[in-house]
């Protein structure tokens, strides 16, 4: 039976492009201004400068992230991400409960783990677990509306302003808001009021938007399970035998379609054709079937 070797896999996979931007500094020494500076920096190294990200999976994917996404089932989690024994980064995004905006801020806040968090051990995780959340998540907010230009671009901080630039962003409105308030653009008493209406609204519910841009999923380990196939690398059945999943798990995980790893390519059969006899009168000669009738 042929098997992917990992080079064969690998080269299919993108180069892996996450700067390490702490360079051995701790995590517990990170001031908010540095925080700011990681995500600014982290623009930079990939080349976005001050523009909107218009889909996070697909700049994890980019920057040679695996991305799956997957049900969880509770309201605690929204994401989970952590480098492999292979030195890739992989992320798994929650499937259920989402919306585009908040898939690309759960994307966001998973690269921030990746980016600051990539030398935190499993104990230092359970010990600093609300600090470290904390910064992820101001990674994301600042990764996802960079001060210098998000800043400029709000006047009055109305609602109907923040659901314009919850367009041109692809950042909830409820994250603006935060944002604003992070940014000492808005005081307390001016964001607890924007929340009384955003709440009012039924934002709470469900935003602007929210029901017409469709989930960003990830297409990366779809793309190389199919190309893989299609080299002959390895066939359908290795697959379902190779992956420790059942494979609609697989399929769900990868965002392959339905069916696909049990789907066989379609084996094409000749036909050859058959003359049947004709009679005399050109017609076709066949056999005389009697039909019993009831009574009979």
């Amino acid at each position: 039976m042929k098997r992917p070797q990992t080079c064969e896999t690998t080269r299919y996979l993108p180069e892996i492009n996450v700067p390490d931007l702490l360079q051995g500094r701790n995590f517990r020494n990170l001031r908010d201004e540095d925080i700011e500076a990681y995500a600014q920096a982290a623009r930079e190294h990939w080349g976005l400068g001050l523009r909107p990200i218009l889909n996070m999976v697909e700049l994890l994917e980019r920057i040679g992230v695996v991305v799956a996404s997957e049900p969880m089932e509770t309201d605690q989690l929204d994401g989970l991400s952590r480098w492999g024994s292979d030195g890739r980064p992989y992320v798994l995004l929650a499937s259920d409960k989402q919306s585009f905006s908040r898939r690309q801020f759960d994307a966001a806040h998973e690269l921030a783990h990746l980016v600051l968090h990539r030398a935190v051990t499993e104990e230092e995780f359970v010990e600093n677990f609300k600090a470290i959340e904390d910064q992820a998540h101001r990674f994301a907010s600042a990764f996802l509306l960079p001060a210098s230009q998000f800043s400029v671009e709000i006047d009055t901080a109305a609602i109907w302003e923040l659901e314009r630039l919850k367009a041109r962003w692809k950042v909830s409105i409820k994250a603006q808001i935060m944002r604003l308030q992070r940014l000492q653009i808005l005081d307390k008493s001016s964001a607890t009021r924007l929340y009384k209406i955003y709440s009012a609204k039924g934002y709470s519910r469900r935003e602007p938007f929210d029901d017409v841009w469709p989930m960003q999923e990830p297409t990366l380990l779809a793309d190389v399970f199919k190309a893989l196939v299609d080299a002959g690398q390895v066939t359908k059945e290795d697959l379902r035998e190779d992956l420790p999943l059942f494979p609609h798990d697989v399929e769900s995980l990868t965002g392959l379609p339905s069916g696909w790893l049990s789907l066989q390519a379609a084996r094409i059969v000749e036909l050859k054709p058959v003359v049947t006899p004709r009679d005399n009168l050109g017609g076709v000669r066949g056999e005389v079937v009697p039909i019993k009738r009831s009574g009979d």
